[in-house]
């Protein structure tokens, strides 16, 4: 039988000195059957998932050792290669003053496609991804979901054998998302071609024939998901506490892990369909673990074994080397007592133009303290407009907001006194260290000299950030970013907390840091907000909104929403089942 991927003692490092170098790969070995159509590389920041897929579409060229991909060695010079390969990158590659049509037609003109031959094939692929109404306008005025999608449709139109896609999800909403994977799914398999892919969504990775976990350039993990889920026997349980609501229950279970307890059974929580999901350690029995959750509710908890997801494998792999990303020291560990009916943020009748386009149609909704309420909604749909205008970076054209009890339009400036923003893209100072970045915005924030540098080694504590201190922002690893963008906005102790699809593009146990930190921090009584298109991530949630074309759709706490038939569904099911509604009865 050949082999779709065989490498060889692979070698690869970045940088010329001792000093600079970075090793990648040392010795790396793998192979994979060309039985496998589906190939997935899954993975934390800096795992060397994009630098493979770069070596295996030739971009990228190895130091030592030997790469074939489908009995040929990758090289971007050589066109019988190349017109074989459909290539995604993370930076999609787009020409930003072209149109969406020009852009395909160049790129697969490029790729040794006929375009004229084959213009009708263009415009149905164009089609498939909803991207036809929009082939005049320019990539640089699509949304981010859009641009992904564009990037996809280069990819395929060559109708390459192989096609190696770096995160092609990355960033785009459920509904978005579908029509991507439907696409791709029907060019495999009408072509017999093949799709090496990385991603963060698990979801995506359990649908492929053979996943391969990176972490530092080794390979933790390889099999087909149904085999790495047999190796979880006895250790994932779900639970659901007596008498207790489930936003409370959850921030329980957030506090019982082996990270507030070295002596707790439970590894990792995660809220699902309404209920908690755990995952144990090897010594745990189901009745150990019932005597431990019942110690922390005091009316019990209904407890079942489930069968893992490939989360749970990657979850249970990940922490073995775990040393603890956020420690959470200047927060407090038990649920504070506070005001909780007290708004903080109040939206009313806000609304949004620019020109003759309305992005925002009269948006209102109140969060109180201690809450986490989630913005959700596809890409193009006013989200990130609603954020703009609620945390004082973007001016209504109707309407108005008050932030703790300052009306946005008259005390601008003093409300954002009271504001910490992440946003998706983190507004570090690339030419700053870490240390740098912390002290500045906290400058600018009119913190003493004296309160600063003992807010800032509270900071570089909570976020494991020591060692990282003296380094520039711009060569950190995307995770690392991730912390010190969070830091920055804590560095003043904001009473509110915008966060902009912060998790975008983060593996689960990044992601299990970044919440058990929010959680801490709505205990302590920090009114959050946050977008994301993760849907898990709005169980989270105490209440959020779901939007479509700048009209709220539903808004509400997770198990009020989403029920269907008198039982709990998920939240990425009602969402996509809304969207779709509501677009039909619009005619979207």
């Amino acid at each position: 039988m050949s082999n779709i991927i065989e490498i060889n003692s692979l070698n690869k490092s970045y940088g010329v000195s001792k000093k600079n170098k970075k090793i990648v790969y040392d010795n790396f070995d793998l192979t994979i059957d060309s039985n496998h159509h589906f190939i997935c590389l899954t993975g934390p920041d800096g795992a060397g998932k994009s630098t493979l897929l770069k070596l295996l579409a030739g971009v990228l060229k190895k130091d030592t050792g030997t790469i074939l991909l489908d009995n040929k060695e990758p090289n971007n010079a050589d066109e019988s290669f190349t017109e074989n390969i459909g290539y995604m990158s993370q930076t999609l590659g787009l020409y930003g003053e072209l149109s969406v049509i020009d852009n395909l037609k160049l790129l697969s003109g490029l790729r040794g496609l006929n375009i004229k031959a084959n213009f009708d094939y263009l415009l149905e692929l164009l089609d498939n991804v909803k991207l036809l109404k929009f082939k005049d306008t320019l990539a640089n005025d699509l949304s981010g979901g859009m641009k992904q999608k564009l990037a996809l449709c280069c990819a395929i139109a060559p109708k390459p054998n192989i096609l190696i896609l770096d995160e092609p999800t990355v960033g785009v909403d459920p509904v978005s998302r579908a029509q991507l994977w439907d696409v791709i799914n029907d060019y495999v398999k009408k072509a017999n071609a093949y799709c090496i892919f990385s991603t963060a969504y698990l979801e995506e990775a359990q649908e492929s024939e053979m996943v391969l976990m990176l972490n530092g350039g080794k390979l933790l993990l390889n099999g087909k998901p149904s085999e790495l889920l047999g190796t979880l026997k006895n250790r994932t349980y779900s639970f659901e506490a007596n008498n207790i609501n489930y936003a409370k229950s959850l921030k329980i279970a957030l506090r019982s892990t082996f990270r507030d307890s070295p002596t707790s059974p439970i590894l990792d929580v995660c809220p699902r369909l309404g209920r908690i999901d755990v995952l144990v350690n090897e010594n745990c029995t189901s009745d150990h673990l019932k005597a431990y959750l019942n110690s922390h509710y005091p009316d019990g908890v209904e407890l079942k074994e489930r069968l893992p997801i490939l989360e749970d494998i990657y979850i249970n792999e990940a922490l073995k080397d775990f040393h603890g990303a956020v420690n959470s020291t200047t927060q407090e560990q038990t649920i504070n007592n506070y005001d909780k009916d007290k708004k903080v943020v109040v939206v009313n009748e806000i609304q949004k133009k620019f020109g003759n386009f309305t992005a925002v149609r009269k948006s209102s909704f109140n969060v109180h303290k201690g809450e986490i309420f989630g913005l959700l909604g596809p890409n193009g749909a006013g989200k990130t407009t609603t954020f703009r205008m609620i945390c004082a970076l973007l001016e209504p054209t109707k309407g108005d907001v008050k932030v703790n009890g300052l009306n946005l339009s008259k005390a601008k400036e003093d409300a954002r006194g009271t504001i910490g923003y992440v946003s998706q893209k983190f507004s570090l100072y690339r030419k700053l260290s870490v240390y740098q970045n912390l002290e500045y915005f906290g400058l600018s924030y009119g913190l003493e000299p004296k309160q600063l540098k003992a807010r800032i080694k509270e900071l570089l504590e909570d976020f494991s950030l020591q060692e990282w201190k003296k380094v520039q922002s711009e060569n950190l690893p995307f995770g690392i970013q991730r912390q010190l963008s969070m830091a920055c906005a804590l560095i003043h102790k904001p009473k509110i907390l915008f966060i902009d699809e912060a998790t975008s593009g983060a593996d689960p146990l990044a992601r299990r840091n970044f919440w058990y930190l929010i959680s801490n921090l709505s205990n302590s009584g920090t009114c959050i907000i946050v977008t994301t298109h993760f849907m898990e991530e709005a169980e989270y949630c105490d209440n959020f909104l779901i939007q479509d074309q700048g009209q709220i759709l539903v808004i509400g706490d997770p198990n009020r929403i989403c029920i269907k038939d008198g039982k709990r569904i998920s939240i990425q099911q009602k969402f996509v089942e809304l969207i779709e509604e509501f677009r039909k009865k619009e005619d979207l």
